[in-house]
């Protein structure tokens, strides 16, 4: 019994790390080295089957635990399990799309009439087909990310 509890420890750790490790070594605005790119990657690549793989076998152990655990050892079981479902789900999930959604619609207006943007601002450009468009760093800030389309052609603009 104290075999299996200490196993199914083991599995929900295991998993939760192949989904936090990444999360951890690449953090947007923070340095990583090559090294740690290549292992958050990895991780990346082999967490959808790993996790699930592993899911598999922790709810395999609840299942035994939990016929001869008593009732107050129940509700840990309950949480290994939605620990071991938490971390399938997030490993087939990219938490940058959670923080950086694209501005799908952007609005905008005539450089006469772009009042809230000051002299000093920094902007970036993009001029393509006979068309340029400006993109106030200091409004992309929330976004980082926007989505356009520029003389025709479809851009993203990012920093």
């Amino acid at each position: 019994m104290k075999l299996r509890a200490v196993v199914l420890f083991l599995l929900v750790i295991a998993a939760l790390a192949l989904v936090l490790i990444p999360a951890i070594l690449i953090q947007p605005f923070a340095p990583q080295t090559p090294g740690q790119i290549e292992v958050a990657y990895r991780l990346r690549a082999i967490s959808p089957i790993v996790t699930l793989f592993l899911g598999v076998l922790g709810l395999f152990s609840i299942v035994r635990l939990w016929r001869g655990s008593r009732f107050l050892a129940k509700p840990p079981l309950v949480l290994a399990g939605l620990l071991l479902v938490a971390a399938a789900f997030l490993s087939r999930q990219n938490h940058f799309e959670w923080m950086f959604r694209p501005l799908p619609h952007p609005g905008f207006v005539e450089v006469a009439d772009a009042k809230h943007v000051d002299d000093k601002d920094m902007v970036m450009f993009v001029q393509t087909g006979g068309e340029t468009k400006a993109y106030p760093v200091r409004l992309m800030a929330y976004h980082h990310v926007v989505n356009d389309v520029v003389g025709g052609d479809p851009v993203v603009v990012t920093y």
